[in-house]
Order: C-alpha cells, then sequence, then structure tokens
C-alpha cells in the first residue's frame, strides 16, 4: 500500500482536504522563525520514506528533503540557493528552457518507475460544497489573482455581454467582493479552497486570470479561457498543451490590461460553440 505525505505552506492546505490521495500533511509557516521550521522537520522525521521529493526546489524544500528519513531523496535539477547539493537532481537542469511548469516535474515519476501514465494527469476531488450550488452548464468567473499585474479589468463588462450575448448561467467566485457582478450568481467569499475543486468540475468553462482556478480546472478537465500578462502561456496555461481543452491569450505588451475584451468575445465564443 502506498501512503503520501505533504508538505505545503499554511493557508493552502484545503486544496489537500479535497483531494482523495493525500494521507497527511505537514503545515510550512513561512516567516515563523527557526525555531517553527525545526519543528517542522522533527514532526517529519518521525515517519521513515522510501522517498522524498522536493518539487520546489529551494533551500527550505531541500533541508527539509535532506533531513528526512527517506531511502532516496530526490529534487529539482533547476533548484536555486544551492539545494542541489542536498539531493539526487532530476529533470531539466536549466530554468531558462521554456517548458511547461508541470513537464519539469513528469521526471519524477520516472524516478518512480511509472513509465506509463495518463499525459492529461486528471484528478479526482471530493465534493465538499454541498451548501454550493452550481447550475449545470455554468461559466465561472475568477477576476483574482495573488499579483495585480495578472489581474485582467474588464471582467464586470464582459459579464455584462455574456449574460445578453449567450444567456448563460454565471458564476463570479473569489476572495475578495470588489463592486457588483450583477448578471452573476456572486459566490465570492463564499467559497473556501477546499471546496473549489469540486465547484470548477461542475461548470462548463473557467474564465480567469492566470490563478491557481486555471490550474485546477486544468486538472480536472474543464474548458478554461485564461488571460495572461506579464506571465507565459507555454509555462503556465492550461495542461497538456497540446490537448487544445484551454484557449489562452497573452497580451503583446505583457500588461494584461492591454488585452481588449472583444478579443476575450472571439475566444469565449469559440469555446461556448
Amino acid at each position: 500500500m502506498t501512503e503520501i505525505h505533504w508538505v505545503i505552506k499554511k493557508g493552502l492546505e484545503g486544496i489537500l482536504d479535497s483531494v482523495q490521495w493525500v494521507d497527511r500533511y505537514f503545515i510550512f509557516e513561512r516567516g515563523a522563525g527557526l525555531q517553527t521550521y525545526l519543528k517542522l522537520i522533527s514532526k517529519i522525521r518521525k515517519f521513515e520514506y522510501d522517498y522524498c521529493l522536493d518539487l520546489q526546489g529551494l533551500l527550505r524544500s531541500s533541508l527539509i528533503t535532506k533531513f528526512s528519513k527517506s531511502k532516496i531523496k530526490l529534487g529539482r535539477a533547476d533548484g536555486r540557493e544551492f539545494s542541489t547539493l542536498l539531493y539526487k537532481s532530476v529533470g531539466y537542469p536549466s530554468r531558462k528552457t521554456e517548458i511547461h511548469a508541470i513537464d519539469r516535474l513528469t521526471p519524477f515519476l520516472h524516478e518512480l518507475g511509472m513509465n506509463k501514465y495518463d499525459r492529461n494527469l486528471p484528478l479526482e476531488f471530493k465534493n465538499l460544497s454541498s451548501n454550493i450550488i452550481i447550475p449545470s452548464d455554468s461559466i465561472i468567473l475568477f477576476p483574482e489573482s495573488r499579483r495585480k499585474e495578472k489581474i485582467w479589468p474588464y471582467f464586470k463588462e464582459l459579464a455584462i455581454w455574456l449574460k445578453k450575448e449567450f444567456s448563460e448561467n454565471l458564476v463570479v467566485a473569489g476572495n475578495q467582493k470588489d463592486g457588483s457582478f450583477p448578471t452573476c450568481i456572486d459566490y465570492r467569499g463564499k467559497i473556501n479552497l477546499a471546496q473549489l475543486p469540486y465547484i470548477v468540475s461542475q461548470s462548463s468553462i473557467v474564465l480567469c486570470n492566470d490563478s491557481a482556478p486555471l490550474h485546477i480546472a486544468s486538472a480536472v478537465g474543464t474548458k478554461t479561457v485564461a488571460l495572461f500578462g506579464p506571465t507565459e502561456p507555454l509555462r503556465y496555461g492550461p495542461y497538456p498543451v497540446e490537448v487544445g481543452n484551454g484557449y489562452t491569450l497573452r497580451s503583446k505588451s505583457k500588461k494584461i490590461a492591454d488585452i481588449n475584451i472583444d478579443e476575450v468575445k472571439v475566444v469565449l465564443r469559440k469555446a461556448i460553440t
């Protein structure tokens, strides 16, 4: 029997609550000080593992890998902060290589003896959203991102056009309730991270910036329309790139506000029809 333990940053653990395959997780508290960090390592050292994988490639994660009681310790070949000195390197050694972020991690599967796998890397999530109802054939809008420069400013105008043009069920979700979306079912502030994956899986299209909902939608096979500014869709867009279940638009100026609303309308028409 395989058992998987995970180290995750505090505040993001909800995503692991919703998956089927993580048996235990440990919380990493960034900025909490050396003593808290050492306590984390001490907790991990209570277990003996066959493998420990550093999928981040930073000093803090590589030290956890180094001091874990693991028979085999693997980490990213493109690791920074001298992390590659603390494990066996796996994958592509240069971060400049134009490759999707997930393809940087798939070489770890080969190290685990998994040479045949579904290239779509589908995930299943628990339904933890009994209090949230998503109408069938809904389009969900996620107008937020953690970085201001990755936020497209015209979601409200687009929502009005969508309702008028297609009469679709529209849902808006996120953490920040900034103004009104009069044509949408407004679930902003009402959906937590653990509920998000299942809700995304029930929708027909996810319209978003380069943000977590994009990657969740890609994992569950929901069609996406994703808007990019400073980041590169080839590296951070829907996966696998060749499947064609995701549509991406990137501003030529790399400023997301320069994506014209008419450009987005053209892509949405393709996605809906």
